[in-house]
């Protein structure tokens, strides 16, 4: 194998280098082609793999200098020397991992969204760098005698005219095939964002801790009986199992739309919640069956029925809280009421403020396939991302938060949150360590205090949220 593949003037074009590039090159057209069929944002990937290279060399030489640690303390000038060969694959996958989660903060897009754009892309690239590997004779394997072997002539890294164990193409085989494995993953089975990116730890590390036992390069360093890579794979693998199963649960691939995946809707918006967005919220036609929307209205019938129209205002049920459960408010500048006013202030945007949103609502998609709902749900990211950043001087809010703790359990908590100035009046918290028992009071409170604060005879008979909210605690009583 001959890694100077030719020259031009004074330039040498070497096969590792050429392959690298060749390999980068066809990752970034693949990620902005995926990302414009998905709904990404084709024009973030240019900028998302200049941010990804950076730190994928600066990582995989960094790592490098860590194996070769000893060396270096005996020879500082090895720090110079050869900058364009010594990279270790873990550290470019760590360095290439911190770069493209910077780059999503600072642009403020979905990091896991990306990451399943991306690693298609890696394995790919890997690939072709496996290749490079060859041309150049790095990364060989073990003296064999057995009938699956490659034999290097001048190579500067593999031992010259000994059969060797191919590490190299097997590598490149394996990553060829992660990456049509990720490929055909992302399309008809991902269930949640992340979980490509798990899929890829996953078979990455299982392969690389195996090949590792076949390699035949030395200066790789070592911890314990394991190789550095080695070490490393066993933590990267429990890394992506915890990745594709916690966020396959989560669902979160159409989580949000795949409660009405079913319904079309003409406006959609986010309520939101602590930590992110909680619900969809939908406005306009719903697209229900007929059958289905006259049951839910036979149901909603007989649940006014039974309601009394008896209405309380906020300050009333305020002073209900207090007076008949000892609720207490908590302080305006503890975390609690913090990130309450945070979550509330965003649900106000929504509803009734919707003029702070530069992103227009989105049409619900028609299509339940991947590439109609994730660009759905990227709009609703970002209308999310818009309405976080309404401060509170843009949106002022009257709020306060109460807790209650039932005496016999003192160890339970129940929390209500009051908005005043826009009457909005729900449970936000309910801690229950009293067991079955202690969970039964704190259930009996929250429809005591629901009841009291009430509906009027306008909202039976139009179903409006305040009735549906009661209707939703109290259920068929």
């Amino acid at each position: 194998m001959r890694n100077e593949l030719f020259t031009i003037g004074p330039v040498t074009v070497y096969g590792y280098g050429l392959m690298i590039a060749i390999g980068v090159m066809l990752a970034y057209l693949l990620a902005e082609y995926r990302a414009r069929r998905i709904g990404l944002d084709d024009e973030a990937v240019f900028g998302l793999s200049c941010w990804a290279v950076v730190g994928g060399l600066l990582g995989g030489k960094i790592l490098y200098y860590v194996t070769i640690f000893p060396q270096i303390i005996a020879n500082p000038a090895m720090l110079f020397q050869d900058l364009a060969y010594g990279f270790v694959i873990y550290g470019a996958l760590i360095g290439g991992v911190l770069g493209v989660v910077l780059y999503c903060r600072w642009r403020k897009l979905n990091a896991l969204s990306y990451f399943d754009l991306a690693v298609p892309s890696v394995a790919m690239a890997q690939g072709f760098g496996r290749i490079g590997c060859i041309l150049a004779g790095c990364c060989y394997g073990r003296e064999t005698d057995g009938p699956l072997f490659i034999v290097f002539h001048g190579s500067d890294y593999a031992p010259n005219g000994i059969p060797l164990i191919p590490t190299q193409m097997i590598s490149s085989v394996l990553n060829f095939a992660h990456f049509a494995i990720l490929l055909i993953f992302a399309k008809k089975y991902k269930k949640g964002e992340g979980q490509v990116a798990g899929l890829f730890f996953i078979l990455y590390s299982a392969g690389r801790f195996v090949l590792e036992f076949l390699r035949g390069d030395m200066e790789r360093g070592n911890i314990g009986v394991l190789s550095t890579s080695q070490f490393i794979a066993i933590f990267m693998f429990l890394f992506g199992c915890a990745l594709f199963f916690a966020l396959g649960k989560l669902g979160t691939v159409g989580g949000m739309a795949s409660k009405y995946r079913d319904k079309e809707a003409a406006a959609v918006s986010i309520i939101g919640g602590a930590e992110g967005p909680t619900s969809i919220f939908l406005a306009g036609k719903t697209g229900d069956a007929p059958a289905g929307k006259a049951k839910r209205e036979e149901k909603f019938r007989k649940i006014a029925e039974k309601l009394p129209a008896a209405p309380h205002t906020i300050q009333e049920t305020e002073q209900y809280l207090m007076e008949k459960y000892g609720a207490v408010p908590l302080p305006g500048d503890s975390p609690e009421v913090q990130s309450q006013e945070k979550s509330m202030r965003v649900n106000m945007v929504f509803r009734y403020r919707p003029e702070f949103l530069k992103t227009p609502e989105p049409e619900f998609p028609k299509s339940k396939k991947r590439k109609d709902i994730e660009p759905f749900e990227e709009q609703i990211r970002k209308r999310f991302q818009e309405a976080e950043e309404v401060s509170a001087e843009e949106l002022p809010l009257d709020l306060c938060q109460y807790r209650i703790t039932p005496e016999e359990f003192p160890d339970s908590a129940l929390d209500f949150v009051v908005e005043r100035k826009y009457e909005v009046f729900q449970v936000s918290l309910s801690l229950g360590n009293g067991g079955e028992e202690g969970q039964r009071v704190l259930d009996e409170i929250v429809k005591d205090v629901y009841l009291f604060y009430g509906v009027s005879q306008e909202d039976k008979e139009q179903f409006t949220e305040r009735f549906l909210m009661l209707a939703s605690v109290v259920g068929e009583m």
